[in-house]
């Protein structure tokens, strides 16, 4: 009776602990969209001032203080992508959790997001 209850305790432990970081990922992804909004927010008002878009993130520092608890961090510890192609387009991306690959970028650009 005892190995059977230590099973069903295992086996409810494993399932809490995938829930668990099914749980933290989705809040990760989830901060990591609310961050490029409101980087894509002072983005607009950088062109607004300035009558383009910047050409790197940190020449948004004078209007960062709008948004006081905005980071160039994304959730992973990573810096967020930011590539200016000409004064009126631009794309900002977090490379998610493993940098190597783009499957797990966080892009709401892109479809799905």
């Amino acid at each position: 009776e005892l190995l059977a209850v230590m099973a069903i305790i295992a086996i409810l432990a494993g399932l809490g602990a995938g829930g668990y970081h099914y749980a933290q990922r989705q809040a990760r992804e989830s901060a990591a969209k609310a961050d490029i909004e409101k980087l894509r927010h002072l983005l607009g008002e950088y062109r607004v001032e300035y009558g383009r878009y910047p050409a790197t993130l940190a020449d948004i520092g004078p209007l960062k203080n709008s948004v006081e608890d905005l980071q160039w961090i994304d959730p992973w510890g990573n810096p967020y992508q930011y590539l200016c192609t000409n004064r009126f387009l631009y794309s900002i991306w977090s490379t998610g959790q493993d940098v190597a690959d783009g499957s797990d970028d966080i892009d709401p650009s892109k479809a799905g997001y």
